[in-house]
């Protein structure tokens, strides 16, 4: 039997910022704009669309080892991002020259593929992941399997695994959450508070606009017209369309139920989550702390700073047993925290 993995266990490089990105608005920023060196690397990947169920296929994107047995690793992204988000390539990237077949998965209505789906998404929706996460056992019955999610890609991430129980597939090794809400009610609070926070809504919700557009053209009897008008900010969204859309009451019922620090004692694969204390948009309480210290299968790697999904160093970090690649940090520690469990069969020396 595999041991439980402990908090103390495995030491990581530490997070050094940038100079000039240790201010947590500027480095969430920084994370989301500065491209990564991929040269030629997306040139050379391959897509292909995959049936999840009778109404909707989700578009993925991959790089293939020549070795059919290689592990293979699942990205998801974020909030109104997609396979192509610069941290989505720039872990790719990384992994694939570390021998890791990687597969970006769009999860339905991101990456252009609003049209093969009806329905909406939200942070607990896992029909997508479990598709995809069948699709490779079927096809690559060989291969260990890890995944990694983004910010609301890894709130999608951990319900897909706690969906599992105790009987995760034996091939899946482990998984990386960055930047992930638990608690979705005091998430929304901080998004709804100070002018920074309602800066980003107004990027998220400028984007929502579009896809409802989208939605309305594409499946007119589901989606009125007007569907990209009447809320104000992401509250009145969710209250709107995303809470019905999924029989939750409410934006309320919805960010209670859907918040993943309910799931967390329901995994039973060794997972890191990496946080930054001065994350601007997702903060985290002592709900969502003691959910994780609760779990032995699960770590937290929480940093001073790193802001929301960025984490750009002042250098590429070195250890004894690891060497990043570029300097971005948290990415370079899903490659490392991923490849260490599949060399190991599921568990952390």
């Amino acid at each position: 039997m595999p041991r439980p993995m402990t908090l103390e266990q495995r030491s990581f490089a530490p997070f050094y910022p940038h100079p000039l990105l240790r201010d947590r608005h500027v480095m969430t920023i920084a994370g989301s704009k500065l491209p990564r060196p991929l040269g030629l690397f997306l040139e050379m990947g391959e897509d292909f669309w995959l049936p999840v169920d009778q109404q909707t296929s989700v578009r993925i994107e991959t790089h293939w080892q020549s070795d059919l047995s290689a592990p293979v690793l699942i990205l998801v992204h974020g909030l109104s991002g997609s396979a192509r988000s610069p941290y989505m390539s720039g872990t790719a990237q990384k992994a694939f020259l570390h021998g890791w077949s990687v597969l970006r998965l769009n999860i339905r209505n991101c990456g252009d593929t609003a049209d093969r789906t009806p329905t909406l998404y939200n942070a607990a929706l896992t029909d997508d992941l479990e598709a995809l996460t069948s699709w490779v056992l079927r096809h690559h019955p060989d291969s260990p399997i890890a995944m990694a999610g983004f910010s609301l890609g890894g709130s999608i991430v951990l319900h897909t695994i706690a969906k599992w129980g105790d009987h995760p597939p034996e091939k899946v090794v482990g998984f990386v959450a960055v930047s992930t809400p638990l608690n979705l009610v005091s998430t929304s609070r901080q998004l709804h508070t100070g002018f920074m926070n309602r800066f980003y809504m107004k990027l998220f919700l400028d984007g929502f606009v579009k896809a409802m557009r989208r939605k309305a053209a594409e499946y007119p009897e589901l989606y009125p017209y007007d569907a990209a008008k009447g809320y104000k900010d992401f509250y009145s969204f969710d209250d709107q369309w995303t809470a019905p859309a999924f029989g939750f009451s409410g934006a309320n019922d919805y960010y209670n139920k859907a918040s993943a620090y309910h799931v967390l004692p329901d995994i039973h694969v060794p997972g890191l989550l990496i946080h930054a204390e001065d994350d601007p948009l997702v903060p985290y309480n002592e709900l969502s702390l003691s959910a994780i210290e609760s779990n032995p299968r699960l770590r937290l790697l929480m940093t001073k700073y790193g802001g929301h999904n960025a984490f750009f160093a002042a250098e590429a970090a070195c250890t004894e047993h690891w060497r990043d690649t570029d300097r971005w940090w948290a990415e370079n520690r899903i490659v490392e925290y991923s490849s260490n469990l599949a060399h190991l069969g599921g568990q952390e020396s």
